[in-house]
């Protein structure tokens, strides 16, 4: 078994990215989970990241948030810095409740919002957590907007339980295989990661 650096922004995308692993790469496991603390830290420690990748992988999982596509985010952030083969940075197209959206039948399972109102595209989407909270508002079950939405006359833009929420379903409804068909960027980071294990069993 080999184990494996996870460095993202927060508990959300944390769960996708041990969720990830232990689907695609069972000969990996997660040796220690860095972050949770927003873009802006990772970005601050990607040269600290990129010299642990030249002994032991690393994955990093980042929003695009608003930026044009991830090349231009990618080259913003690592400057000369060239990526060990091991360092695994994937940017997430445009949040990650984008690849949530994208299993539209276990997310409609998961929520109460019907099928047909989950987009077909999650990832064409300008902000798709902001989407997710509409589609829930409108749609969603009582208990799941209990938890996910913010209390009326709040300031807070989620609710107290979303993270908690959202990452039971990450680890329960939520299909890899159904989410990754709607969601180039997370089909791409499975192959990466697939890749990965074919490298390291080449190695050894």
């Amino acid at each position: 078994m080999t184990g494996i650096f996870v460095a993202t922004e927060d508990v959300l995308s944390e769960a996708i990215a041990d969720r990830l692993i232990k689907e695609e790469n069972q000969s990996m496991y997660v040796a220690v989970r860095l972050g949770r603390k927003g873009n802006t830290y990772l970005k601050k420690e990607l040269r600290s990241f990129t010299k642990i990748a030249r002994s032991v992988p690393v994955l990093l999982f980042t929003d695009l948030d608003r930026i044009e596509c991830p090349s231009i985010l990618i080259n913003d952030w690592r400057g000369r810095v060239i990526f060990p083969e091991m360092m695994l940075f994937r940017v997430v197209v445009r949040k990650i409740e984008a690849w949530l959206l994208a299993d539209r039948q276990g997310f409609a399972q998961f929520s109460g919002v019907p099928f047909n109102r989950i987009p077909q595209h999650p990832e064409s989407l300008s902000d798709p957590k902001e989407s997710l909270l509409n589609l829930v508002r409108h749609y969603g079950k009582k208990a799941v907007k209990v938890d996910i939405l913010p209390e009326r006359g709040s300031t807070a833009k989620i609710g107290l339980a979303y993270n908690q929420a959202l990452c039971g379903f990450v680890q329960g409804a939520w299909s890899l295989d159904r989410a990754a068909q709607a969601a180039n960027s997370l089909d791409r980071a499975r192959r990466r990661l697939h890749e990965l294990r074919l490298t390291l069993a080449d190695k050894k």
